[in-house]
């Protein structure tokens, strides 16, 4: 309990004050508005996660491969990727407030009717309706994403990262929470030989409809947003480098959807869906805890050594996927096999490495923006990286559905664990050439007071 207090004193104290020559003023209610983003982004990664203990087994009683089977996962991701250019269309002309309302609520539409598709016919009919309501549902969080992400630097200013940090964190409390409530949900309503895959997600669709409406009645003025739509193409060659470890990690997080579950469900472990759903919050606990704090650090060291961390994340994430393979290598004339210590080990390397390599990622890509406008900044920041992460998380179910269908999982995480040691000895070699090392730029100047509206 004294170590929690001690975490939650330094985590606030990071939120709450600046660095040496940095002027910000926060909004009035800057605090209601981050919680009601957290809030909302809970709900919109639990939509995402729930599914990922009994929804592979069930699709395939439904007459679905493995190869389609990660195409339904990662159709939310490429949803939310494309759906980002209108979401920042649309917030320049409806402003904040309502597409953070609308987010959650087209979420929760899309939960309601996924669970409703069990009842349509297995094989084509089922999988036409998943990539529709997949599709919706990734669209929703594109827009209440890039919304949420575009208010942090009017809301925190200097201690972006921290509060992004803690955004992933409750992020990652989702990811624990969702495979744990989807595979109760999922016995409570009968399991496979009743409403079990039905349920979770009338629950869930209920509850973000429920916010959406309180989002609306709750939500104080919030900044601004810029006058036009800002160019994602105004910032500097560097930005390369954020964002293709951005893209990785979206990878690494994507790929265990939905190849963890038949993994883990096959000899020599032979795990039920309750003990897979604890497999996966053992990697986002991990995820959880670790990403305030790397915010922290990253806010603490005025992002100095935001490539290095990148790098010792990717290189960690490397290691778990090693681990829960395991890589297909000899020792001593024994072939590494699957077993309880090197999985559970993995998963939680995971969940740390994942932190270290992303959180940086969104300060890093802020300080290459080059617009003149400090709105017009943010909402591209915001957008490229949800593009980013988007691009990455899309391709990692598509690629281990893919993999694994053709090579197995464990070949997979083979191929997963070899290209993030190879990135992580590639940020460290960038980390040491002058003209990639960290400068303040343009997302360390002093802010003024952001514009409110209503």
């Amino acid at each position: 309990r004294h170590f929690l207090l001690i975490c939650f004193a330094t985590l606030r104290s990071a939120m709450t004050n600046t660095p040496a020559g940095a002027e910000f003023a926060p909004p009035p209610h800057h605090t209601r508005i981050f919680v009601l983003i957290l809030v909302g982004s809970f709900c919109g990664q639990l939509g995402l996660s729930i599914i990922s203990p009994f929804f592979p087994n069930e699709a395939g009683a439904k007459a679905v491969s493995e190869g389609v089977l990660g195409w339904i996962f990662s159709i939310f991701e490429l949803a939310t990727m494309l759906g980002t250019p209108i979401a920042m269309w649309a917030l320049v002309r409806l402003g904040s407030k309502p597409l953070l309302v609308a987010g959650n609520m087209l979420g929760g539409l899309g939960n309601i009717l996924l669970g409703l598709c069990w009842y349509v016919g297995s094989g084509a009919p089922f999988v036409t309706c998943c990539f529709a309501l997949r599709t919706l549902a990734g669209f929703s969080f594109a827009v209440a994403s890039t919304t949420g992400q575009a208010l942090l630097p009017a809301l925190f200013g200097p201690s972006l990262s921290t509060a992004a940090g803690t955004m992933e964190g409750v992020i990652g409390l989702a990811m624990i929470c969702g495979p744990i409530v989807g595979s109760a949900l999922f016995a409570l309503g009968g399991g496979e030989d009743s409403i079990g895959y039905v349920l979770p997600f009338l629950v869930l669709g209920g509850i973000e409809l429920t916010f959406g409406a309180l989002n609306f009645l709750l939500l104080p003025t919030l900044p601004l947003p810029p006058t036009s739509k800002p160019s994602l193409r105004s910032f500097s060659w560097k930005v390369v480098l954020p964002c293709v470890n951005c893209v990785v990690n979206g990878i690494s997080l994507g790929l265990i959807g939905p190849t963890l579950a038949p993994h883990l469900s096959k000899p020599p472990l032979e795990y039920s869906v309750t003990v897979i759903g604890f497999v996966f919050a053992a990697a986002c606990m991990s995820y959880a805890v670790c990403s305030p704090i790397a915010g922290a650090i990253d806010d603490y060291t005025n992002a100095r050594f935001a490539i290095p961390m990148m790098a010792f994340g990717n290189f960690v994430t490397g290691a778990g996927y090693a681990f829960a393979g395991p890589v297909p290598l000899q020792i001593d004339g024994h072939k590494l096999e699957l077993s309880a210590s090197c999985l559970w080990t993995g998963a939680c390397l995971i969940g740390v490495g994942v932190s270290f390599g992303l959180i940086p990622v969104y300060k890093q890509i802020l300080k290459q923006a080059v617009h003149e406008d400090v709105e017009e900044r943010d909402l591209a920041t915001a957008a490229l990286f949800t593009v980013s992460m988007s691009a990455g998380a899309f391709l990692g179910p598509t690629l281990g559905g893919m993999l694994s269908e053709a090579l197995g999982v464990q070949i997979a995480y083979t191929y997963c664990a070899c290209i993030l040691v190879a990135l992580s000895l590639i940020l460290f070699i960038c980390s040491t050439l002058p003209a990639i090392r960290v400068r303040p730029g343009p997302g360390d100047c002093a802010r003024s007071p952001p514009l409110l509206n209503s």
